[in-house]
């Protein structure tokens, strides 16, 4: 087997290898010249969570403007710094800090959302999120998301709903309603007694409903659904007090 060079197209990759590495160089140091001149940032709530604002972050990432970015050189400018002074905040799910050519630095922040609040006798209320996490409740905003009460809610969960195993099944139940549109709409109020049965309270409607125990929830959904549809329409909306969806098959309602 032959082997041959060929040393002008050799040459040439080398080149375009050579001038790739210049243009990186040439960038890098454009950009370690570079003064910040503007800040933007964007806060990402989705529409209802106004948790934080854009001068709340803007203190964070000056820290409590101490370290003033705008007339700063960009490599004097640490983005990482920025990233985890945001992030500390606990409203906080994503921040992203990057610059661009025309003395820009954008920081982009996305806030967690909340799906339910506990309600604990004797304690401080705090919202749980989407993705299991534990979040304080705030002085300048309060989301309108499902309630959760009961005798068995009787510790905090510590930093993530998630992980601890007393609550799995409470858990799903929440996030079932939460991505439901119609029973997002619907349910107001979920109280879980000391045994772990679940009650659930309505938005509109006067009577409640007895879910028993946070299992089997899409078959239980589905006979409730039953219940909406077909017989409050008929014998009228406010007609029962209570409706009891805990047994297989079975709707009870008094």
């Amino acid at each position: 087997m032959k082997f041959r060079l060929n040393i002008k197209k050799e040459i040439k990759l080398l080149g375009v290898v050579i001038l790739s590495f210049s243009m990186i160089a040439f960038v890098e140091k454009k950009q370690g010249d570079k003064l910040c001149r503007e800040i933007s940032i964007a806060v990402h709530d989705n529409g209802a969570n106004y948790f934080l604002d854009k001068e709340e972050v803007y203190r964070m990432i000056t820290n409590d403007d101490q370290e003033m970015l705008v007339g700063s050189l960009y490599e004097n400018i640490n983005l990482k710094t920025i990233e985890r002074r945001i992030l500390a905040n606990e409203y906080v799910k994503t921040a992203q800090a990057y610059t661009s050519l025309r003395g820009q630095v954008f920081v982009d922040v996305t806030l967690n959302i909340p799906i339910a609040r506990f309600m604990l006798n004797g304690k401080k209320d705090f919202y749980i999120c989407e993705n299991g996490k534990i979040m304080p409740v705030s002085d300048k905003y309060t989301s309108r998301v499902l309630l959760l009460s009961g005798e068995s809610l009787n510790h905090i969960p510590e930093g993530n709903i998630g992980t601890d195993s007393s609550y799995t099944e409470l858990f799903e139940l929440v996030k079932y309603i939460h991505n439901d549109e119609f029973w997002k709409a619907q349910i107001a109020q979920v109280n879980i007694d000391r045994g772990g049965y679940v009650t659930l309270f309505p938005q509109v409607t006067k009577q409640y409903i007895e879910f028993g125990k946070p299992v089997d929830i899409e078959n239980k959904f589905l006979k409730l659904k039953v219940f909406y549809k077909k017989i409050l329409p008929y014998k009228g909306w406010n007609h029962y007090t209570k409706v009891n969806i805990e047994f297989k098959d079975q709707i009870v309602c008094e």
